[in-house]
């Protein structure tokens, strides 16, 4: 029978936050350069939600959102999404491009193309950051943008990795830029028979 992931101890936990944290720094300092700015990003909390509850955090289901979806392959199967309610996605946006409020009705290439890298950015380093703890290999895909209701993005995840999946590891992800923040959520969501091997990895980090 599959652990749940809900079940994470404190030792698992602790690895996670340091995982995420030092992902984002590490994206922090790419897109820094990408945006020739200085930019920071926080982890201030890494969180377990059954996966019928995520897309509460971004304002519910049927809040319009952008969602940055990479598939994950390697030693294990999973997929990474970027959640941005409509609201904080323009105004990363705006920091990125150095421009006015977004619509998500007219988004242009160069807007498609900055949220993908930003869905980008973090995901290798995150990635990176998990592969170097765990020793587990990740191959992350080309990113995609969907932008619609939170429910309906949050079913891309669902259609590929099975609708078994219950639980999502969800990364509030803060932005910082001058006198500005942007809040964001980052989801890890393993395929459900690879989360032993994941939880496993994780248990024995620094142990």
């Amino acid at each position: 029978m599959t652990r749940s992931i809900l079940e994470l101890n404190a030792h698992q936990i602790d690895v996670l936050k340091e995982v995420s944290n030092i992902g984002a720094g590490n994206a922090a300092t790419a897109l820094a350069q990408i945006i020739r700015r200085p930019i920071k990003m926080t982890v201030p909390t890494v969180r377990i939600l059954s996966f019928d509850k995520v897309a509460d955090v971004a304002g519910g289901a049927d809040a319009i959102v952008a969602g940055i979806l990479l598939e994950v392959s390697g030693d294990l199967q999973a997929d990474l999404l970027l959640l941005l309610p409509w609201s904080q996605a323009s105004d990363i946006l705006a920091i990125m491009l150095a421009g006015g409020k977004s619509s998500f009705l007219e988004l242009d290439e160069m807007e498609i193309s900055a949220l993908e890298e930003l869905g980008n950015i973090l995901a290798n380093s995150f990635l990176t950051a998990l592969s170097k703890f765990t020793k587990l290999r990740f191959s992350p895909h080309v990113p995609s943008l969907a932008i619609d209701m939170a429910g309906a993005v949050l079913n891309l995840p669902l259609a590929r990795l099975g609708e078994s999946v219950e639980q999502a590891l969800v990364i509030d992800t803060i932005f910082h830029e001058q006198q500005q923040s942007v809040d964001g959520y980052f989801l890890f969501i393993p395929r459900p028979q690879d989360l032993k091997e994941f939880l496993h990895h994780l248990e024995v980090v620094s142990r």
